[in-house]
C-alpha cells in the first residue's frame, strides 16, 4: 500500500511540475500571462469571466501596463476593469506584478 501511496504521489508530482513548466513557457507572451491570470484560479480575487478588451497602456519590453476589462466572475456579474503591472523576468516570462482598480489612470511625468 505504500508503494502504490508513493506511485501516486509522484505521478501528481511529476504532472504539477509539467503543468507549471508548460504554463511558465507560454507566459513568455504578454497577452497570454494577463489572459491566464485573470480567467484561473480558485481563489483569485481579481478573475474575470470574461475579458472583453485588454489594452496596452504601456510597454518598454521589460515592464508594461495594461488595461482590461471583463465580466466579474462572482454574482451579479458586473463590468469590471483592472490595470494591470507586469514585469517579464531574466528567462522573459512575464509576471504580474501589481493589479490596480480600474480607477488608477497613468500620469506623464516629465522628469
Amino acid at each position: 500500500m505504500k508503494k502504490f501511496i508513493s506511485i501516486v504521489i509522484l505521478i501528481i508530482v511529476t504532472l504539477t511540475t509539467i503543468k507549471y513548466i508548460y504554463i511558465s513557457n507560454k507566459c513568455t507572451d504578454i497577452d497570454y500571462a494577463v489572459t491566464h491570470y485573470f480567467t484561473t484560479g480558485i481563489f483569485n480575487k481579481y478573475k474575470v469571466y470574461d475579458m472583453q478588451d485588454m489594452t496596452t497602456s504601456f510597454s518598454n519590453g521589460t515592464v508594461a501596463f495594461i488595461k482590461i476589462e471583463g465580466i466579474s466572475s462572482e454574482s451579479p456579474h458586473r463590468k469590471v476593469g483592472y490595470t494591470v503591472f507586469l514585469e517579464k523576468n531574466n528567462r522573459g516570462v512575464w509576471k504580474v506584478k501589481k493589479v490596480y482598480p480600474a480607477q488608477v489612470t497613468l500620469q506623464q511625468t516629465n522628469f
